[in-house]
């Protein structure tokens, strides 16, 4: 999936779950609610949209910095693909879980999650 597709499908889910937790809100019983309990709720679902929003941005930065596997940085011979991993990730807004792909040396027996060096980028200066 490219950037832009895989953009766009995070940009429907975030707002599929923003429209139900509007729903969610509205529909509750307004009558006997005080001020305090509202502004509580709609605190902790303003917390879960934001971190859904943190982890859709975080993802799609993730899914732009990978590319082909290229080589190794240790020894320069080409990097395996070894499928996609799952890495939990602690932010301000709670864990995060990220899939990466994961690229493997068998030389070296070095893995890589990029957007890591691999001997592309420190022969063009990028790290």
């Amino acid at each position: 999936m490219t950037p832009t597709a895989y953009h766009e499908k995070l940009k429907q889910e975030f707002i599929e779950r923003a429209q139900a937790i509007f729903e969610q809100v509205m529909a509750e019983e307004g009558e006997g609610l005080s001020l305090s309990q509202i502004e509580k709720k709609v605190g902790d679902l303003r917390f879960e949209l934001t971190s859904q929003l943190v982890e859709s941005k975080l993802k799609l930065e993730v899914k732009k910095q990978q590319g082909p596997a290229g080589r190794c940085a240790g020894c320069g011979r080409e990097l395996r693909e070894k499928g996609v991993k799952k890495r939990t990730i602690i932010t301000s807004q709670g864990e995060i879980e990220v899939e990466r792909a994961y690229h493997h040396c068998a030389h070296c027996r070095q893995g890589l999650f990029p957007p890591g060096p691999t001997a592309e980028d420190q022969s063009s200066g990028l790290e």
